[in-house]
């Protein structure tokens, strides 16, 4: 009678082979998943930027304050555009524009369906037309247009 309490080195080596088949499959799960996770976070990122440039935007359109009875005082606004350095800033007079976008992003911004350079005054009773296009450091953009309006 022969002894056969332990393994064969065949079935050692298929043991080993299933198991090296099923973890290659999981690691690629997990390096497929973490880089999803980057994507849909960056997309995320992107989305809450255009958000919080939109809402600034719509804070300063809509402020309760800027509404005026007498025509003669006629409350504006203030949109600086920088198309070399991609950046946009907004205030209630030029020496008090704060950016628009966060450290990291570049903004494309088109106001009335035209592009413009330098400092634009808004009238927030007049519609106002937005195309934003912003980009991250890696290249990734989200492209907007909507309109901000007071009623």
């Amino acid at each position: 009678m022969r002894n056969e309490k332990g393994i064969t080195l065949i079935e050692l080596l298929a043991g080993i082979t299933i198991l090296m088949i099923i973890s290659s499959v999981i690691y690629g799960v997990l390096l497929n998943s973490n880089k999803n996770y980057k994507n849909i976070s960056e997309t995320v990122t992107l989305n809450q930027q255009a958000n919080i440039i939109l809402a600034t935007l719509k804070s300063y359109h809509t402020k309760q304050e800027l509404h005026s009875i007498d025509l003669s005082n006629i409350e504006t606004y203030i949109i600086k555009n920088d198309p070399a350095s991609q950046k946009a800033y907004i205030g209630k007079s030029s020496t008090s524009l704060t950016p628009l976008q966060s450290e990291g992003i570049l903004i494309d911004l088109k106001l009335d369906n035209a592009e413009f350079t330098g400092e634009k005054t808004i009238y927030p009773k007049d519609p106002l037309f937005v195309y934003l296009k912003i980009t991250n450091k890696q290249g990734k953009y989200l492209e907007m247009s909507t309109i901000i309006k007071q009623y």
